[in-house]
């Protein structure tokens, strides 16, 4: 917010997660697009396709003005065709493809999550060469005690900054027990997007809408200028009523726009 210190986001740097809306894409997700585009969003993230081809997807997007920023995609389908995948992510509009959570068997074994590490070297150089960028999504699990260290140091240390990039969602980073701002700081240009959702106060530390909580936005939004991020992504895992709870986040967001 601009009397809140004085640090802003852009409305253009705004997008939404569709896995937010998960209950309504289900039914209607070119309707729910349209929804979407009509509150104000300009670009969203894909959580899949909802049932539609890519061709049928892309058309629904054009149709609506809205622009998929990028998409996250299951480890296991990097596995079956990173190729075709990056190239079908590409005729989308995306600019990133983004692995969004590990496979439960690599979280605490260090020997998998290095090899989860050199593939995504691996298919960070083929997005690159499809005209994308690659990047991982945290949650909480990355920053317990593992070894000498944590899950989320060996993803970040033995990956090529230059191939694998860093979606930081500041919700799990906090929950997990990290100082989410700190951490913005620490990976610097790694961290290209921000998924952005608010904490509860309370033990419970529930995802709501943005500006609802207990996170710093002033100091979230400083670091990510600072870094140069480039997106905001608003998700909740868990909302309690999906379009008003992204319309709040919005809406919040734009009080913080320029």
């Amino acid at each position: 917010m601009e009397g809140e210190g004085g640090i802003d986001v852009r409305a253009d740097q705004i997008a939404l997660q569709m896995y937010t809306v998960r209950d309504r894409t289900a039914h209607d997700f070119a309707g729910t697009l349209r929804q979407v585009a009509e509150m104000g969003y300009r670009a969203i993230e894909l959580a899949g396709y909802g049932g539609l081809s890519a061709t049928a997807l892309r058309s629904a997007l054009d149709d609506c003005g809205l622009r998929a920023m990028a998409a996250h995609v299951p480890y296991a389908q990097f596995e079956e065709r990173a190729e075709g995948l990056c190239a079908e992510l590409k005729g989308l509009g995306c600019d990133f493809a983004v692995v969004p959570s590990l496979p439960q068997e690599y979280r605490a074994d260090e020997a998998l999550l290095r090899r989860a590490a050199a593939n995504f070297n691996r298919w960070g150089a083929t997005a690159r060469d499809a005209g994308l960028r690659f990047a991982y999504h945290n949650h909480a699990f990355e920053f317990a005690p593992l070894g000498g260290g944590t899950a989320y140091d060996i993803l970040v240390g033995e990956t090529d900054p230059a191939l694998v990039a860093l979606e930081l969602d500041l919700f799990w980073a906090q929950y997990g027990g990290v100082d989410a701002v700190a951490l913005t700081r620490q990976l610097g240009t790694r961290a290209p997007l921000l998924h952005v959702k608010d904490m509860a106060p309370g033990d419970e530390r529930a995802d709501t809408p943005v500006g609802t909580g207990i996170l710093p936005w002033p100091e979230v939004l400083a670091a990510g200028a600072e870094i140069g991020a480039e997106w905001y992504i608003v998700e909740q895992d868990h909302p309690n009523d999906s379009i008003e709870d992204v319309r709040t986040s919005l809406r919040n967001l734009e009080r913080m726009a320029e």
